[in-house]
């Protein structure tokens, strides 16, 4: 009462003596306003995160007690411009060109909220979490930075090779990000690529029957004859790709077809100024240009293709020798060696000498 009181008293004090004091209430209703605006505001946003961390935790626990066969992957909605297009875009993409790249094998795709903040830790952090929470093998989340060759991210966690969602493989896709580059070919490339982070192993055509590695390739020539507005990156991987492929078929299957254009496409890689710095790529083009060329021969002998093989097999050996990783097994060879040698010496010793 005493605080009424005075407040009632300094509100007739400054309406006799302050001039204009009338525009005071006004300004303290739109105050009033204002914070009410911003605590309805805040309270919006709290709902709403509140809501679609529900919607989500909902999603993942629907996806883990699925009784659906195969991998069961995680798609989140796209953030940014056309994020609604570019949803339904990559959806038809996995859905109709996946099960080409996964060999016919099952999988389940399972739409979930969005993930803002592209690899910004907190988002990983999230996108982790929600992988666990749905016992998934993949995640793919979208993030857009405009119209260029990278303008279209692919961001996503893998557990191909049998890894925990803590340790799951990160990776990210650059894809043209104009709206016109939305086509079906662009859609081959993007559900081949999350193929191979689906299943590692595909990078390796030894992993599986020839029969399987020529379909790929011939899936591969197709998605090459296309005009592809993709970057120069991705276009040297899918013909890396291709060329490993062509090999192990001609190898296995005595199939041909494929083998001229791989060693048309492993020479003109070779002649390429801009390989220079790349030393893994260089030594991946000589390995399978040398193989092709010895399959070569082996149909139709001829002695100076033998002599160019054996020139580009000798050089990827010599490549290879550098490779900190060849070096550091060697070293463990070369100690595994001396370790065999010790006990079958106090073998002999035992044998010799001993009572």
């Amino acid at each position: 009462m005493l605080i009424a009181g005075w407040l009632e008293t300094a509100d007739k004090w400054l309406k006799t003596n302050v001039p204009g004091s009338e525009w005071l209430d006004l300004v303290g209703a739109g105050v009033v306003a204002v914070a009410g605006l911003m605590v309805l505001s805040w309270l919006t946003v709290r709902v709403f995160r509140v809501t679609a961390s529900v919607y989500n935790a909902g999603k993942a626990r629907a996806a883990k007690a699925s009784k659906s066969p195969g991998f069961r992957i995680l798609l989140a909605k796209p953030e940014g411009a056309m994020s609604r297009r570019t949803d339904k875009w990559l959806t038809q993409a996995l859905t109709s060109n996946l099960p080409v790249y996964a060999f016919g094998a099952p999988f389940s795709l399972v739409p979930m909220g969005r993930i803002k903040g592209g690899l910004e830790t907190a988002s990983v952090a999230r996108a982790r979490k929600r992988m666990a929470m749905a016992d998934a093998d993949l995640f793919v989340w979208v993030s857009r930075h405009g119209k260029g060759e990278r303008g279209l991210e692919l961001h996503g966690l893998s557990r191909g090779g049998g890894l925990s969602p803590a340790d799951a493989r990160l990776f990210t896709i650059a894809l043209p990000g104009a709206r016109k580059a939305q086509t079906s070919e662009v859609a081959r490339v993007a559900a081949y690529l999350i193929a191979k982070q689906l299943q590692p192993a595909l990078s390796d055509p030894q992993a599986f029957r020839a029969e399987k590695i020529r379909d790929l390739a011939a899936e591969l020539d197709s998605v090459m004859t296309a005009e592809l507005p993709v970057s120069q990156t991705l276009r040297s991987e899918i013909e890396a790709d291709y060329c490993a492929a062509g090999v192990r078929v001609a190898e296995e299957l005595g199939e041909l077809s494929a083998l001229d254009k791989v060693i048309q496409l492993r020479r003109r890689h070779l002649e390429d100024a801009n390989l220079k710095a790349d030393t893994g790529r260089i030594i991946q083009a000589k390995l399978e240009l040398g193989r092709a060329l010895i399959v070569r021969a082996e149909k139709q002998f001829d002695q100076t293709v033998v002599k160019e093989a054996i020139m580009h097999l000798a050089a990827a050996v010599e490549g290879l020798r550098g490779d900190p990783a060849i070096q550091r097994a060697q070293s463990a060879s070369d100690a595994l060696f001396k370790a065999q040698a010790m006990i079958e010496s106090r073998k002999r010793f035992s044998l010799n000498f001993g009572s």
